[in-house]
Parts: structure tokens; sequence; C-alpha cells
């Protein structure tokens, strides 16, 4: 039997890159998938990888900041799957999705509107969608990723370093609101992890060419916590030890 059968996971953002990644983990592992991105080629491109592995999955097409979206897309995972075990709250990105990366004292409203929209309302939104449910099967995993930039910051990043801090206390609080009913909040922080292809080098101790890392990194981080009932309100950083100093050349 594999790990995460008779499981259903709900991954946003699940189109390409880590949360693609997250979501073919899952269904190698024989969990249903609730494939969420805002793009629809791409959540149906990861369906057909989904289920030409034998595994189950629909796409649900949806903004993460549109609050109705969120939750017709729980309503039908769990019409379609009977229930979900697991939100990935992975959607999100920084200004650079709108090549608008400035120094803070220059960024205009509109682009810092959307940098915490994206990451903590979406995250909100998502994980109010999927929380009555588990509350009334009092069983849960909520997966918050969110970045080093909320541990360190990043220049340029003033606004999406403090929407990531932001999940990181959401999911603390939220541990210690569910945790009766068998509901594990935790966050993961990723590194430079490649992305459409791109990978780094010279960001992290690892190697001699201090390479970055990949989405399965984060996708095995987050199997090991959908799989734990005693690990919440944690945030995990898989970054190569990026956050531990400067990286010698």
């Amino acid at each position: 039997m594999k790990r995460f059968e008779n499981f259903t996971a709900m991954v946003t953002g699940a189109g390409r890159n880590i949360g693609e990644g997250i979501a073919l983990a899952f269904a190698r592992e024989g969990a249903n998938v609730i494939v969420c991105d805002l793009d629809e080629n791409n959540a149906k491109a990861t369906v057909e990888k989904i289920e030409a592995m034998g595994s189950r999955a629909i796409a649900a097409v949806f903004d993460v900041r549109d609050r109705d979206g969120a939750f017709k897309a729980a309503a039908e995972g769990i019409r379609h799957f009977g229930k979900i075990d697991c939100l990935v709250n992975n959607a999100g990105g920084s200004a650079w999705l709108l090549r608008k990366l400035t120094k803070f004292v220059d960024a205009d409203p509109e682009t810092l509107d959307f940098v915490l929209d994206i990451n903590i309302k979406g995250t909100m939104n998502c994980t109010q969608a999927v929380l009555p449910s588990m509350i009334e099967n009092r069983y849960g995993k909520i997966i918050s990723i969110s970045s080093i930039a909320a541990v360190c910051g990043i220049q340029y990043r003033v606004d999406y370093s403090a929407a990531k801090a932001a999940q990181i206390g959401m999911t603390r609080a939220l541990a210690m609101e569910v945790g009766e009913y068998n509901i594990c909040v935790n966050c993961i922080s990723p590194g430079a992890i490649e992305r459409d292809g791109n990978s780094f080098k010279r960001m992290t101790y690892l190697g001699e060419d201090g390479h970055g890392g990949k989405p399965s990194d984060i996708a095995d981080t987050v199997l090991f916590l959908a799989g734990q009932d005693y690990i919440t309100g944690q945030n995990i950083v898989v970054d190569g030890g990026r956050v531990l100093g400067p990286i010698p050349n």
C-alpha cells in the first residue's frame, strides 16, 4: 500500500515548479490531488501527469486572492473525493511577477497590495475554505510554503519578506486554535530552488558549486509533514544552509 492512499491533498500554484513537484509527489504515493492554479493549461497538464501515474486528480482554476474561488475549489474537491486531508498553500510570489522589483521607498500601492494579497490573503482564503471540513472530520494538515525571506529578509523584497513572515505567524497562531481537532499546521521556508529549469550556484554551503535545491526537496518535506501527527506550529527551513551567513566565493 502506498503511503497516501485514501488521502486527498489540495495544492495551490500546482501548475508548475514547486507546486507541480508537490502535487506529483503526493500522486506517486497514491493520493488524490486537487490541482489549483491560475493558469488553466498548466493545471490541466499537471492533472494529466497525475492520471498517467494511475492516481486521481481534478483541476481547480482560480486566483487565490479570490475568496469565492477558493471556497468553490474546496467544495468541488470535497464533492469529488469526499474530503480534503491536506492543504498546501504554495501559490505566492514577489513583485518580480509584475516585473516591479524596487526599493521599498519606491514601491507603488498597487504592487504592495498584490504581494500582500497573493501571499497572505491567498493563504487565509484557502485555509478558511478547508478548515470547516477538517474540523468536522477532526483531522487535517495545513502546510504553507513561506520563504527564507521571512527569516532573514531579502533586499528589494520588503513587501514579500513581510508577507512571508506573516505566513509563519499565522501558522503558529492557527496551530494553537485547531490542535484540539487533530489538525497540524506547519510552514516550510525554501531557499534558492530551481524554477523553470533554471538552477542556482554559489547560493548554499552544499557541494563544490554551492548548488541550489530542486522542487523535489520541498515536496519531500511537504510529504514528511503530511505524514506526521505530532509536529505543529513549526517553520522548517530548507535552504542548503543559505541563512547561516555569507556564502564563500
